[in-house]
């Protein structure tokens, strides 16, 4: 239990001094729900049980509070020493543990969260306003439009607090101790879904790479370190950007541009109706602004392969009045040349497009010395007073060309005994959605030191409602980590049960795996559900919540004595396992 100065990093394998406080304090509450259920055991022998929500956008974050909820009901939720999840997941997490004693207070919390789905506005002011500020940040990246685009929008409320901030939450013993899920974009894209290294967590105390035991306190995430000490403090980072890094990753690339290009369109579209700057009045503003939207649609038209002709028709005319610029001739080749190219050729081509014509639009405004990708916050300009919206606009749309997520200072930076290399030299890393790798947090939980003896599993994954549980029995394999065999069963995935239990040798935990929508709950009804509540889907009728609380719920209580048998099964086995 190695300690250390927050303002260090730490390298251990071990649990921080936090977290192993809060579970030692957690454990005391475990023993005492295992008796009320009539299940006696020493203070040696209380098992390590956790509970795993999967990604699954909304629908996700809905299914996790009924989940919790029934299993309140059932009197297990205090048996629970974990709490982990990804993506959509980590939104009912991070709401629920802004109230210290949200497991005592559950059943108020869901009418109120339930109330501000349906009921709060979002404020598309405070968002634009966050976004003016976070634009002007080097690291800016979609992460940041995300929190104040989707997650305020879908969550009705945006959330300053810090991560840190959940402590409390954390350390008295009433809740479960939180775990959210990220992945290493780079780690991800060079090394693949398998290789450990990739994947990334925080806790209210400490956020790090979770199999290379390199940690730093949450409370300093995002700073400048070098080789192992704080330089410099970063801006804190609200929840709702957490919750933004999280879940990230809800449709195709195809579905957040589309969604990007809307939210950009509206943010401006109310600026100007602000400002009563009529587009008549003022033509580099309009000219700004239609470039801007019309960029996103040719990266459209380069990701989905949709015919780009009206597009560049459209650009080539507005930048006609500079028929002999750079970005007028790279448009033309780009029109010329659109056939003979491959998908990922017209992407960069764009990317190019993008640069050229913001370079062209700093020298227009004279700020030709201003760095790539930052307009100057200035109204003595032709832009008028809607400069630090055209301004946003097109720094989000470098980071949509970059596809630039999670960029984040690197607390590794410069460190020695570090591997992989480029963790060392590189200043910037990119988090991502745990779920782009696999789509539970199972690689956090089998962490050695955690010694995890039942994991519930509850999948709101669209599509296979088995692919994150064959994903990490892959995971397990290749890198020796003690796992049940789950080839023994069979698992439909277009009509799964509700409960499906796998059980190994006293090495690995026994894992419960309940897929969201089955043959119990939804009857013949399945793919019905599947369509209706779409992971990309922004906003749920009342009805419809309450619909997807109970079938989660179900799931729970249909299979309570399963869940009893298992805990009781694990107590009788009398055994913890080594690490």
């Amino acid at each position: 239990m190695a300690t250390k100065d927050e303002n260090e990093i730490r390298l251990s394998h071990a649990l921080s001094e936090g977290e192993m406080k809060a579970t030692q304090k957690r454990q005391e509450k475990v023993l005492m729900c295992l008796k009320d259920l009539g299940i006696h055991c020493d203070q040696n022998n209380v098992p390590n049980i956790v509970v795993l929500g999967s990604g699954g956008g909304l629908r996700a974050m809905i299914a996790l509070l009924g989940t919790l909820v029934e299993l309140k009901t059932q009197n297990f939720l205090d048996a629970v020493l974990y709490l982990c999840g990804v993506s959509g997941s980590t939104w009912c997490m991070s709401l629920l543990y802004e109230d210290r004693k949200w497991s005592e207070n559950l059943m108020s919390l869901e009418k109120e969260l339930c109330k501000k789905l349906n009921d709060f506005p979002w404020h598309i002011m405070k968002a634009e306003e966050y976004l003016q500020e976070s634009s002007r940040d080097e690291l800016y990246s979609l992460t940041d439009f995300w929190a104040s685009c989707l997650v305020y929008q879908v969550l009705k409320q945006f959330d300053e607090h810090e991560l840190a901030d959940h402590r409390e939450a954390s350390e008295t013993g009433i809740n479960p101790y939180p775990i959210y899920a990220a992945v290493d974009k780079e780690q991800l894209s060079e090394e693949g879904e398998n290789f450990p290294g990739t994947w990334f967590e925080f806790t209210p105390h400490e956020s790090g790479y979770t199999a290379l035991g390199a940690f730093v306190s949450t409370k300093y995430f995002g700073s400048e370190f070098e080789k192992g000490k704080m330089k410099k403090r970063a801006k804190k980072k609200p929840i709702c950007y957490m919750q933004a890094l999280w879940g990230s990753a809800l449709g195709s690339i195809e579905e957040n541009l589309k969604f990007i290009r809307e939210c950009l369109q509206r943010i401006f579209q109310l600026q100007e109706g602000i400002s009563s700057c009529a587009p008549e009045s003022n033509s580099d503003t309009v000219m700004a602004y239609q470039t801007a939207l019309l960029l996103l649609d040719l990266e459209f038209c380069a990701v989905s392969g949709n015919d780009p002709k009206e597009v560049f028709k459209k650009l080539l005319n507005i930048l006609s009045d500079r028929a002999k610029s750079a970005s007028y001739q790279l448009c033309t080749e780009m029109h010329n040349t659109w056939a003979m190219k491959t998908r990922e050729e017209r992407m960069e081509s764009c990317t190019e497009l993008d640069k050229e014509i913001e370079k062209e639009l700093r020298v227009h405004l004279g700020e030709e010395g201003t760095p790539e990708g930052e307009l100057q916050s200035s109204h003595g300009n032709s832009l008028g007073p809607l400069q630090d919206v055209i301004r946003m606009m097109f720094k989000t749309i470098g980071c949509v060309m970059t596809w630039k997520w999670g960029t984040t200072n690197n607390f590794l930076y410069k460190c020695s005994n570090i591997q992989p290399s480029y963790l060392v030299r590189n200043k910037i890393i990119s988090l991502i959605d745990a779920g782009l790798a696999i789509n539970s947090a199972y690689p956090l939980v089998l962490r050695a030191q955690r010694r995890t003896d039942l994991i519930i599993s509850f999948d709101f994954s669209s599509g296979d409602p088995f692919e994150t549980i064959k994903k990490t029995a892959t995971y397990c394999q290749k890198n020796s980590i003690p796992f049940p065999k789950i080839e023994n069963q069979e698992m439909d995935e277009n009509h799964p049960s509700d409960c499906y239990i796998f059980r190994g040798d006293k090495s690995c935990p026994t894992v419960m795996h309940f897929p969201l929508f089955n043959s119990v709950n939804c009857s013949d009804k399945i793919e019905e559900y599947r369509k209706r509540f779409h992971t990309f889907y922004m906003f749920f009728p009342k009805e419809d919540i309450k619909d997807l609380l109970e079938k989660a719920r179900l799931n729970v209580y249909n299979n309570s004595g399963k869940i009893m048998d298992e805990i009781k099964r694990l107590v009788s086995s009398s055994h913890k396992k080594e690490f």
